[in-house]
Order: C-alpha cells, then sequence, then structure tokens
C-alpha cells in the first residue's frame, strides 16, 4: 500500500509491546492488533494478534484468542488458536480447547479442556514439546510475565 509516495510496511512480530493493558483495566469487547502485546487486566470479547501476546497473572481472559505465540500466566476461558505455540506457565489456569503446532506446560500449570496439535492444528496429536527449545529467549519472555 503507497500512503504519501511512501511504501508502508507491516509490523513484524518483534519483543517491543504495541499494546499493554494493566491491572485493574476491564474491556468488553474485541481486539485487534499488528505486533506483540501483553494484558494483565480482564477481557470479555474476542482477541486477535499478528505476532506473540503476553497474558500476565493478573489476567483474567473469558474470550476467543488467535495469534502467533500466546504466553499465558493467568486465567483463560474460551478457545486458543495460535500459528506457532502456545506456552502455559505454572501460574496458568486454561479452561479452553488449544489448537497450536506446539504446546508447553510447566509444572504447575492448570489446563482443562482439549488441544490439537500437528502442522495446522488440524491433526489430532497428544504431545507435549519440551522445554529445552530457545531456552534463553523463553526465559526472558517468561521473566517478562512475572
Amino acid at each position: 500500500m503507497m500512503a504519501f509516495g511512501r511504501e508502508e510496511t507491516s509490523v513484524k512480530e518483534s519483543n517491543e509491546l504495541i499494546i499493554f493493558m494493566g491491572k485493574g483495566v476491564e474491556l468488553k469487547g474485541d481486539i485487534s492488533f499488528e505486533g506483540s502485546g501483553r494484558l494483565d487486566g480482564k477481557v470479555d470479547g474476542k482477541i486477535k494478534v499478528k505476532g506473540s501476546l503476553i497474558l500476565g497473572e493478573g489476567a483474567q481472559i473469558f474470550s476467543e484468542i488467535e495469534g502467533g505465540t500466546i504466553i499465558i500466566g493467568g486465567q483463560v476461558t474460551g478457545k486458543i488458536v495460535a500459528h506457532k505455540k502456545v506456552e502455559l506457565l505454572s501460574t496458568s489456569v486454561v479452561n479452553c480447547e488449544i489448537i497450536t503446532p506446539a504446546l508447553v506446560i510447566e509444572e504447575g500449570a492448570q489446563f482443562n479442556g482439549s488441544s490439537r496439535m500437528g502442522k495446522s492444528g488440524e491433526d489430532k496429536v497428544s504431545v507435549i514439546t519440551p522445554i529445552l527449545s530457545e531456552e534463553p529467549k523463553r526465559k526472558a519472555m517468561v521473566q517478562a510475565v512475572k
């Protein structure tokens, strides 16, 4: 797309947060954004992210969530579709269906629901990926949630 004689570039997935919603904030409605974001409040509505989404320990999400990588430290009730990976941290309480190519569940996480894994989440496989891959990057993102 051209704007004022220059080509617009799309926002790529990065560690830079595009949106931040703190504790004590409640939102009823849909959220959609490009890039990475962190939610620590309460959301009742669909969330669509082109990038990474971090749900902090205080997050309470009642929604359908779609994104690239989704890291959960709080509570989620609904459905999660991740195109890259879902990571459930030890503080998470997840009551939903998860569709993703890769699922990481830390010890202590509460997961009540179902998961579908495969190339696009279409294959039903009950395999959990080890936490060892990309360990330094994963530790930094987990620290960001806490």
